[in-house]
């Protein structure tokens, strides 16, 4: 029989947990799902259950677990009573004993280091001293030959020992600091951790035999998160983008994830697992009150009373007015990541790619001359949604050349997805004013017009023919009292609501392009009108 409990509520204590409270328990972290804030971790256990009532102590969990997410299932013939969550003040003490035993082992290895230092020295000054009375040429006719082979022989005897010993001891140095570096790897290591605290899990099970079982601890952290960034690359304009997705991930959850099944999601763990309730639409006659500018939007409203009927709604949740950044119409996503991975609780940044993708595209230069004099590379992407992108930063590279770094912006995209891999300088561009003609009427006139005249130069200077689309645009009035003329856009598509003006065309190597944008603007001559 199998038993599975999910805990509802749980008895919350910040008391010290003892080692006599509970039977031990060592968890491991197995699986981890990050969340773009916040993760659910799931570590899994083997306990020993002995008949009557034990207590079960998982400790070393992390200090900023969510109680009210914690769930705990087992495997076996044994009934979970209850399940408790404290802080484990403990652990810092017991660091900073064993740090304080690591200290006083080190104290032993620098005495050691300083004796032998010392003998060093005492070693030095010996070869020193038998160096200088070594026996001259001027001191060997007074000695015969046995008492001359005698000293020579103790001489060199003694050198002899002296450099064995420095040898010696230069060993035992070199032993003694790479234990003294050891230990300091292992200090620092707990000096480190010994700003946060553990968690402690307490299952209270009941048994009527002795069995082995497998724990699984489920809860939710929410100090992690992830995000998305992109490398795209396109050898040239006759080949597909190629999309590597990745995502950066980054927890301080108090807890290493070691070598665990990662899975990335675009889901919120906060949300609320309740139904909806749906509430009464009311409908009411609507008196329109002058309200304060919320700073978000600014409406034009002249009506001061409006007889309309309309619907109001009681909000829920967020505040009205509030900018909130939400995807509509997506699903939550999960990428599963194949290999295990590791991330630990320091706060970077560890970057784990998500796919790779081969999309097929088509290549435009994109060129706003009133805007800039830059000419853009873009690939336009159909069916994008298949990939299951996410707004992020991307890094462009285009034949094999890092060009800089752009925004994939997911929501600004419709059945299009257009990337923008960067500035072509082969391609030049010029917007010049040929005429600005300025008019005001006689005496009786009550008008004045003002022309404007430009002219778009595109050079194309690479060795094949490229396909482009330029955009300028004409004014567009928002008031009756201001007239404007268009008389010549060379045969641009133009947007009547918005003024703007497009020409796509194929533009031959070393060829170059013409273009005019001519207009007039009749305002009140007692009127100010700035005219571009």
């Amino acid at each position: 029989m199998k038993h599975l409990l999910f805990i509802a509520c749980l008895f919350i204590s910040t008391q010290t947990v003892r080692a006599d409270d509970g039977q031990k328990v060592a968890s491991k972290v197995e699986k981890v799902t990050v969340f773009l804030n916040g993760a659910q971790v799931t570590r899994t256990a083997t306990a020993s259950v002995v008949p009557g009532t034990t207590t079960l102590v998982f400790d070393n969990l992390s200090p900023n677990l969510d109680p009210a997410s914690m769930q705990v299932r087992a495997t076996g013939d044994f009934t979970i009573l209850s399940v408790k969550h404290e802080l484990n003040y403990l652990s810092d003490q017991l660091k900073t004993k064993k740090v304080e035993e690591l200290q006083l082992i080190q104290k032993s290895l620098r005495d050691k280091i300083s004796l032998q230092t010392t003998m060093l020295s005492i070693n030095k000054e010996e070869a020193n001293m038998l160096t200088k009375n070594q026996v001259s040429n001027g001191q060997t006719a007074g000695l015969d030959i046995v008492k001359l082979k005698a000293a020579l022989d103790f001489q060199t005897a003694r050198l002899t020992e002296i450099k064995k010993k420095e040898l010696a001891i230069n060993n035992e140095l070199e032993s003694l600091n790479e234990q003294i570096r050891k230990y300091d790897s292992q200090v620092n290591e707990l000096v480190q951790s010994q700003s946060a605290t553990t968690s402690n899990v307490l299952v209270n099970v009941s048994s009527t035999a002795a069995l082995q079982s497998t724990f699984t601890i489920t809860y939710v952290v929410n100090d992690a998160r992830w995000y998305p960034t992109y490398d795209i690359r396109a050898k040239n304009v006759n080949s597909p983008v190629v999309i590597a997705y990745k995502a950066n991930v980054s927890q301080q959850c108090g807890e290493d994830w070691k070598n665990i099944k990662l899975t990335l999601s675009t889901g919120d763990p906060s949300v609320s697992g309740a139904k909806p309730e749906l509430r009464p639409n009311y409908l009411n006659i609507y008196a329109a009150v002058p309200a304060a500018s919320s700073g978000f939007m600014n409406y034009s409203l002249n009506n001061s009373s409006l007889g309309e009927v309309v619907v109001t709604k009681s909000l829920q949740g967020r505040a009205s007015g509030v900018s909130v950044n939400t995807t509509e119409n997506q699903t939550n996503m999960e990428f599963n990541i194949q290999n295990p991975f590791s991330v630990p609780a320091d706060g970077k940044q560890y970057l784990v790619e998500i796919d790779q993708v081969t999309a097929e595209a088509k290549y435009q230069y994109y060129a706003a001359p009133k805007l800039s004099t830059d000419v853009f590379l873009t690939a336009r992407i159909t069916d994008w949604t298949k990939y299951n992108f996410l707004s992020g930063e991307a890094n462009l590279f285009f034949e094999g050349t890092f060009i800089g770094k752009s925004k994939l912006d997911i929501r600004a995209a419709n059945d299009t997805l257009s990337l923008s891999l960067g500035v072509d300088k082969n391609i030049v561009v010029k917007r010049m004013m040929q005429t600005e003609l300025n008019e005001k009427q006689g005496i009786l006139g009550s008008n004045k017009k003002e022309t404007r005249d430009w002219n778009i130069s595109i050079k194309n200077r690479k060795t094949q023919a490229i396909n482009l689309l330029v955009e300028d645009q004409v004014p567009v009035s928002q008031n009756t009292a201001i007239e404007v003329d268009t008389q010549e856009t060379s045969g641009a598509e133009m947007n009547k609501v918005t003024g703007k003006l497009s020409w796509s065309f194929t533009l031959e190597p070393q060829a170059v392009k013409q273009l005019r944008v001519k207009y007039q603007v009749k305002y009140p001559k007692n009127q100010s009108v700035i005219v571009q």
